[in-house]
């Protein structure tokens, strides 16, 4: 399959470096675009490198590419989207992360797309300008290529990687944890890194910001640790078993209960992480999903991402808004002017662009 793919570069924490790798390992033509140019800081993650430009044209990358496309795939966060996607000759589909966070910001997106692939399962119904059948369900995946058990001395009793912001209440009970059993050093990781931690660990604490069922529960099980994660109805109970490939808790007191028994039950302990692993290997890998969106798109091949049906006016106001969402105005200013210049409403889109500026000025 020759494929457009547009995703964050450059960058350490995105699913796209893993998706790239695992579409390559399968054999499929990929031509690869970064993200807009850079406005912001690169140490800070979000802007890591400099890209085409935000107001190039489908049809001029798919020059670029080469090859007559058989589908755009959009991994989030942050890949580039071209001019012209309305006017797509081809299946475009975008696979969206963290609707837990900024659910308004992935509706918006998901208008460029024909089909929406999200990691989290409890956040379908909130894609209703789709047809059903082009709203899916692909929850998150491995390369068990990278994410693996590797041997190392399980030394740490319980492994935890994520944010550490003073203001989240995990903060303390990391730190109780901390001060009776063995962890690892808390502190932000490469994702290069944990499968390391993961692999020196005993249990690997999840404790999910949301609803979310996130990267996280499938990297601690794919490096044959035992998954210690809170119980939350968000898909986890169907694509696995608990007390036999994770084990869940409810509130703190249980979590230290948890703790507590299968550290002094080490076969118990083991038998999960073993079952966990098993599963992920099984079912859970990233080619298995690419294989199903692929699928997916095959099976419902119409043209219908809401763009397409959007007058040149709306879909303006769309473009705007996504030059916003990326903090640029200049782009949107200059989209402002040729819509000026074509007749069509343009007063509407100096708002974004006012928002960008002072964002800019004031950041």
């Amino acid at each position: 399959m020759n494929i457009l793919f547009s995703s964050l570069s450059g960058q350490d924490k995105t699913e796209s470096q893993h998706y790239l790798r695992v579409l390559e390992r399968l054999g499929h033509k990929i031509f690869r675009f970064a993200v807009p140019t850079s406005v912001d800081d690169p140490s800070r993650g979000m802007w890591a490198e400099m890209g085409l430009s935000p107001e190039i044209s489908l049809s001029a990358i798919s020059r670029l590419a080469g090859f007559e496309p058989d589908l755009f795939l959009y991994i989030e966060p942050n890949g580039l989207i071209p001019r012209g996607m309305e006017k797509a000759l081809f299946p475009t589909a975008c696979v969206l992360c963290d609707t837990h966070t900024y659910l308004e910001g992935r509706q918006r997106l998901a208008r460029f797309f024909d089909h929406v692939f999200l990691y989290h399962r409890n956040y379908l119904r909130h894609f209703q300008e789709h047809p059903a059948g082009n709203v899916h369900w692909n929850p998150y995946s491995i390369d068990t290529t990278i994410f693996h058990p590797n041997g190392s001395e399980r030394d740490i009793d319980i492994a935890f990687v994520g944010q550490l912001h003073p203001f989240l209440e995990r903060v303390n009970l990391i730190r109780r944890l901390s001060e009776r059993y063995r962890m690892n050093d808390p502190r932000i990781y490469l994702q290069k890194e944990i499968p390391g931690v993961y692999s020196r660990a005993k249990i690997v604490l999840n404790l999910p910001l949301s609803d979310d069922l996130n990267f996280r529960t499938f990297e601690a099980m794919s490096c044959g640790a035992m998954l210690l994660t809170r119980r939350v109805n968000n898909g986890q109970e169907i694509l696995f078993e608990e007390n036999k490939h994770y084990v869940a808790f409810d509130d703190e007191k249980e979590l230290f209960e948890k703790v507590a028994y299968y550290l002094s039950h080490p076969e118990e302990l083991e038998a999960v992480a073993a079952a966990g692993l098993a599963e992920v290997q099984l079912n859970h890998r990233l080619e298995q999903r690419v294989e199903i969106l692929f699928s997916k798109v095959k099976e419902s091949p119409g043209r219908c991402a809401p763009i397409r049906g959007m007058s040149p006016s709306q879909v303006d106001r769309q473009y705007s808004w996504l030059y916003e969402y990326w903090r640029m105005a200049e782009p949107g200013l200059r989209l402002a002017a040729e819509a000026r210049r074509a007749g069509r409403s343009w007063l509407p889109l100096l708002a974004p662009v006012l928002r960008s500026t002072l964002r800019a000025l004031f950041r």
